[in-house]
């Protein structure tokens, strides 16, 4: 038996929890523009970081319990994950706030995007290291080469 990584559920992992559920986090409030009053959007401000904050928590928590790694390891993968979602929690508060304020504040200046460029890199980071599933045991077929009964052939292909 051989151990992989399982990269198409660890990139999966990312994509869902860091794209699909900030884009959310970001658009509900635009919505709540359209539909309903100012004051829905600055409860959503208070309201839907907490939220996202909580459910990130309850569903990475389960992540790293079913991680193929050592307890040690997952120690440090929880580390890993609070810092990254207390950074998280802080650009969506961010972002939603950005709803309130004036066209272009939230990117004046150059400095504004490397601030922004400097939580996104530290948030990701945090989270690959967090959702790094660690090595699973995957069957291989493994046909020895026996030189009395073999021709040219390998198991592999023809020597």
């Amino acid at each position: 038996m051989t151990t992989r990584v399982n990269h198409g559920a660890w990139l999966l992992k990312l994509i869902a929890w860091d794209g699909l559920l900030p884009a959310i986090v970001i658009l509900v409030p635009l919505v709540a523009r359209q539909i309903a009053a100012q004051r829905a959007v600055e409860f959503l401000a208070i309201a839907l970081p907490i939220a996202a904050f909580l459910l990130r928590l309850f569903a990475g928590r389960r992540h790293i319990d079913s991680n193929q790694c050592s307890p040690l390891f997952r120690r440090v993968q929880f580390i890993f994950f609070y810092i990254a979602i207390f950074v998280l929690l802080m650009i969506d508060s961010l972002m939603i706030l950005a709803h309130e304020m004036p066209p272009g504040a939230m990117f004046a200046s150059a400095v504004d995007f490397l601030i922004w460029a400097v939580l996104f890199a530290l948030y990701l980071t945090c989270m690959a290291v967090a959702m790094y599933p660690g090595r699973t045991e995957h069957l291989v077929e493994s046909r020895e080469y026996d030189p009395m009964t073999a021709s040219d052939e390998w198991p592999g292909g023809t020597v």
